[in-house]
């Protein structure tokens, strides 16, 4: 079992806020830890008020059968949508093309779960497919921005998994935690490759579209008068922004810089507002 990590937060400057994350094994010993980012099989995928029954029986099944380890079955659930998980595989990143490697066990034990049939030659796994981890939720339930009465949210975090870096989702937890301990109104959303942190609820008008009339030309040169269409955000959202801890999107505790088109210059990521989901639905 891989041990948690902890988010420690240090203050550097009015601007920006460095979060290291140190991972510490249960044996304490970080040199054992696996390298390369977990990924598991989505033996199945079930949805209705008898799909978790249903997966418990596929999953006792799988674990009598010849060549799959009993513990490492896995089972999720979230509302009325069940899954059935079966082992812990470790992709390493190539660094020139940033994709991920394969395992031989990985490609093995896949081939071997489509391929199990009942006992009329019934195949339950078909779709058996290579996903990201299945990590359980972590956090206070109420703080979960599913739960929140509200149209958008501020992002102000994201977490994802690196080779080095797999508790992304308790990371976010705790630094919802830290955030609320300052006084803000914090949020977490775990997502199955990335977790995210978001500060306060707002409602339609929080997103604003700013006309501005100009002055144009059009093919030939001929001037005429246009409108420009911009998005800002509503005071109380640019308030929050103007916040030292809250005027960034980090992405693993680090403010992250993008490239200025048709310049050098690399400028922060600000915080921004998503969408809040409900359920069965992403923030973006």
């Amino acid at each position: 079992m891989i041990g948690r990590h902890r988010l420690l937060v240090r203050q550097y400057s009015l601007l920006t806020v460095a979060i290291a994350l140190l991972a510490c094994a249960l044996t304490g010993c970080t040199a054992a830890r696996p390298k390369g980012q977990p990924w598991s099989i989505q033996c199945v995928e079930l949805h209705g008020p008898y799909a978790a029954q249903h997966v418990r029986q596929l999953a006792e099944t799988l674990k009598r059968t010849p060549g799959i380890q009993p513990d490492e079955v896995i089972i999720r659930q979230n509302g009325e949508a069940a899954r059935l998980y079966y082992g812990t595989y470790y992709r390493k990143t190539n660094p020139q093309t940033g994709g991920k490697s394969i395992p031989p066990r990985l490609q093995e034990d896949r081939v071997l779960i489509k391929e199990l049939a009942g006992p009329n030659g019934e195949r339950y796994f078909l779709q058996a497919m290579i996903v990201p981890y299945p990590w359980p939720d972590v956090g206070a339930p109420e703080w979960d921005l599913r739960r929140v009465d509200g149209t958008y949210s501020l992002q102000v975090a994201v977490f994802q998994p690196t080779d080095d870096f797999h508790e992304f989702k308790q990371a976010a937890a705790d630094y919802c935690a830290l955030l609320r301990k300052k006084g803000y109104e914090a949020y977490y959303y775990h997502g199955s490759s990335s977790s995210m942190v978001t500060v306060g609820a707002f409602g339609e008008d929080a997103v604003r579209e700013r006309r501005t009339r100009l002055e144009r030309a059009d093919e030939e040169g001929k001037k005429y008068a246009g409108l420009d269409y911009a998005t800002e955000y509503a005071p109380q959202v640019m308030k929050l922004q103007q916040d030292e801890l809250l005027k960034y999107n980090l992405v693993n505790g680090q403010v992250m810089r993008v490239r200025v088109p048709g310049s050098r210059e690399a400028v922060p990521v600000p915080s921004q507002l998503v969408r809040i989901p409900r359920e069965g639905e992403e923030p973006w």
